[in-house]
């Protein structure tokens, strides 16, 4: 179990992959903890690697898979297929409800039984980008797609309606993810680089490997594999499978929209649900560090996933982030349109947490003291669920008690870490937007959340321990 590391460029997820692959699997680097590649292939077979399990003859399978998604076109393309069509929409009770019932396509137009179903450019995602889906599978199955291995991350949740027309009407479906959407993920811009390249290191043991990209600037991580339960007996393998999937972003953000469904109609309906935006400039918190992590609304999926004692998988998150519905003010009449206010990160109610965390500061305010001084904790980030208590550890991922002057490669108490930055150093805890007026007796409340907003700030950042 010995820890081992590597450094270098890459110019494209495809390119990275590769040299993951030639780097895991090297057993003159590795010897006994050494991975297999399984399959190495595009979207939507991805890359997999067989990893080692708790036990001696047990395993995981770790996964890889990357894709460019191009907004108003992958979407569409995937979709529109008779199969998929099928499955998710004419056939499927979240749909139309028609079992069995035979139907064409024409374009954007479905049309069965003689009534046509037109989408007004259906898309789940609201920008384009380059991303690389991460996953940890319990089996491997030759024959499925990479999000559909045993094991896998599933996870019931809705995406923000898109609407198609029945004569001159609207109607909501709720729209199925494009498979690899499922899982946490690392990115960067659609149209590539900006330097060309990006830097990575590589952290590695038999059991899990971690992540780091910086791309001019902007720093993402990852984890994936098993982490270390408290339930620590590996010899009984009470915590049969305890695996977690950590990524730079869930790829969700909140998102609203006016939408006028019938002629006649005198106020729009204001929608709000979740969208996919894998922009690396994406500033809520849904993208960025583990200590961080956030959903774009209850109940939805973040970057940090770990699978819980009883074999399903959970989210992990210190903050939610969703939107307020603001009418635009009127004298009389009907109200125009709504604002759509994306809301300063709050505690999450679903009590499923990454600790030691700000989050938490009244619980954890032991474990540092806030003078200028590194105070690291002595195990790893810890997974705290509802109802379970503290899971486990994740090893070499930790929170710094001050904030950090630098970022990059640096050493601590006589130890090599990788300083990150929450994605681009000097990002804000929260950009604030608002839909209305403020007046002069708000001045002192406004300056203390800036305060506040700025300490938090500072405090998003995150060690990656580079050697035992």
């Amino acid at each position: 179990m010995a820890l081992k590391k590597t450094s270098g460029t890459a110019k494209s997820f495809d390119d990275f992959i590769t040299q993951i692959i030639a780097w895991a699997t090297d057993k003159s680097v590795h010897g006994d903890d050494a991975w297999t590649l399984m399959r190495n292939e595009p979207w939507p077979k991805g890359t997999i690697l067989r990893a080692h399990g708790r036990r001696k003859g047990e395993h995981q399978y770790i996964g890889l898979m990357p894709n460019t998604i191009v907004k108003g076109e992958t979407y569409q393309k995937w979709l529109f297929t008779k199969p998929n069509l099928a499955t998710h929409f004419v056939w499927s009770s979240n749909g139309l409800n028609r079992p069995g019932i035979d139907f064409s396509v024409d374009k954007l137009a479905v049309t069965v039984q003689g009534t046509s179903y037109s989408f007004e450019a259906p898309d789940i995602f609201l920008s384009s980008a380059q991303v690389m889906h991460l996953g940890v599978f319990k089996q491997y199955a030759k024959g499925l797609d990479w999000n559909e291995q045993p094991g896998g991350i599933s996870q019931d949740y809705k995406l923000f309606p898109i609407q198609y027309r029945v004569w001159r009407d609207k109607m909501n479906f709720s729209p199925p993810v494009l498979p690899g959407c499922e899982y946490p993920a690392l990115s960067y811009g659609y149209d590539g680089l900006p330097l060309e390249e990006f830097d990575y290191w590589l952290i590695k043991d038999d059991r899990r490997l971690a992540i780091i990209m910086n791309n001019a600037g902007n720093w993402d991580s990852a984890y994936l594999g098993f982490f270390r339960p408290f339930d620590d007996n590996d010899e009984k393998g009470a915590y049969a499978f305890p695996a977690a999937v950590i990524g730079g972003t869930s790829g969700l953000v909140s998102y609203g929209e006016n939408i006028w469904y019938y002629p006649g109609q005198r106020t729009p309906s204001p929608v709000i649900g979740v969208k996919f935006d894998y922009r690396p400039q994406e500033w809520s918190l849904s993208h960025g560090i583990a200590t961080f992590a956030c959903l774009a609304e209850k109940g939805t999926p973040s970057q940090v996933r770990a699978m819980m004692p009883d074999g399903t998988w959970r989210s992990f998150a210190n903050y939610i982030q969703e939107r307020q519905i603001i009418p635009e003010p009127v004298c009389s009449g009907p109200t125009p349109f709504y604002h759509f206010v994306r809301q300063a990160p709050a505690l999450s109610p679903e009590k499923n947490w990454v600790r030691p965390g700000e989050s938490v500061p009244k619980e954890y305010a032991h474990a540092y003291d806030l003078k200028e001084r590194h105070h690291i904790h002595g195990t790893g980030l810890q997974l705290c669920a509802d109802g379970y208590g503290l899971l486990g550890e994740l090893p070499h991922f930790l929170f710094p008690s001050a904030p950090l002057k630098e970022y990059g490669e640096l050493t601590l108490k006589g130890k090599k870490f990788l300083a990150l930055p929450n994605v681009w150093e000097g990002r804000k805890f929260h950009l604030p937007g608002y839909a209305a007026y403020v007046n002069h007796h708000a001045s002192e409340v406004l300056e203390d959340e800036d305060r506040e907003m700025d300490r938090l700030s500072r405090m998003m950042n995150l060690l990656i321990r580079m050697e035992e």
